[in-house]
């Protein structure tokens, strides 16, 4: 349909839902625009009839409640118009709970193409009477880099039941490797998002952390190729994917008069080299910590750990495949 044609639709549904009367061929050729023309030129008014005859059955075609008759006291030519108790949406009532599930969900989007969708449920439930804001004030809520990339897709996938592949990075692998998995949810878990599902490689059950996919997830397959289990609590699978981190002591390169963020957190500094200096600090949260670091670009190079230098590489890709030049 081109864009002509549903603005006009539009516009003639808002003509119709304006007014409790029936209103006129006469009347909505006057005031809905794309119906323009003078209806003493029988070609254009028959032109006019044709089109307009057309729109009626596309709105009746997609369950628009279109009604037909004549209002006895003011018209004697047919008409019509929408009830609006046959078109709008029943009232929509959630819990506390709810609500701020909803504000919770709203807060994690930050792809461009998801914050169409979430800007606009906002706007709904803001019509409807919902409080989302307040709910969502003390819900700090961030996905970490590269994860929403993964996460859309992947949604895709669970909504149509398709298999994806994606290459990813395990904790205990020194380079990415290909997965092919038949998702089954994600799920949100101290701040990192993971997909559980039926590893098709391994030929069992798996949890993948989002931020340890390199690169696009891809679907592939037919449609409704497989079903979840019922009894799938993917949350819980999250919380279990990893053990708690005990302390590890980073060791990186600061480029000279960068990365001030890195060397105010550093207990130990030096030696200077000519391409920077040796920054030393503890942490316990590999992926966060990688993520920090990336955020510092080619101002600082990890050293050490190994498992940290992974982690920052996988962000750093990433960053790269999100970057549209």
């Amino acid at each position: 349909m081109s864009n002509e044609r549903t603005e006009r639709l539009v516009n003639l549904v808002l003509c119709l839902l304006s007014s409790r009367r029936y209103q006129t061929a006469t009347k909505i050729a006057r005031t809905v625009p794309g119906y323009e023309h003078d209806p003493e030129d029988k070609r254009a008014h028959e032109a006019f009839q044709r089109k307009f005859e057309r729109d009626k059955a596309e709105l009746r075609r997609i369950g628009v409640p279109l009604q037909s008759g004549t209002d006895a006291y003011f018209d004697t030519e047919p008409g019509y118009r929408i009830a609006r108790g046959d078109f709008e949406l029943p009232q929509i009532e959630f819990t506390d709970a709810e609500a701020a599930a909803v504000a919770a969900a709203a807060k994690l989007w930050q792809q461009p193409e998801l914050q169409t969708g979430t800007a606009q449920a906002l706007r709904k439930l803001r019509a409807a009477g919902i409080d989302v804001d307040s709910h969502a004030a003390s819900m700090p809520v961030k996905a970490l880099p590269g994860t929403e990339a993964a996460l859309s897709p992947l949604l895709e996938a669970i909504a149509s039941r398709r298999a994806v592949t994606f290459d990813y990075l395990g904790a205990r692998d020194a380079t990415a490797r290909r997965r092919r998995l038949q998702p089954w949810g994600c799920a949100a878990w101290r701040g990192r998002w993971y997909a559980a599902g039926y590893d098709l490689g391994r030929d069992a059950q798996r949890v993948f952390r989002l931020s340890r996919i390199v690169g696009e997830v891809r679907l592939t397959g037919p449609e409704d190729a497989y079903a979840i289990p019922e009894d799938v609590d993917v949350l819980a699978f999250a919380s279990q994917a990893e053990a708690p981190q005990l302390p590890s002591r980073a060791r990186v390169l600061a480029r000279p008069r960068r990365a001030w963020g890195v060397r105010r957190r550093a207990d130990q500094i030096g030696p200077r080299r000519s391409e920077g200096d040796e920054v030393r600090f503890t942490y316990t949260d590999t992926p966060r910590t990688a993520s920090w670091l990336a955020s510092f670009g080619a101002d600082v190079v990890v050293l050490e750990p190994p498992e940290l230098v992974k982690e920052t590489v996988a962000c750093l890709q990433n960053l790269a495949e999100e970057d549209p030049k």
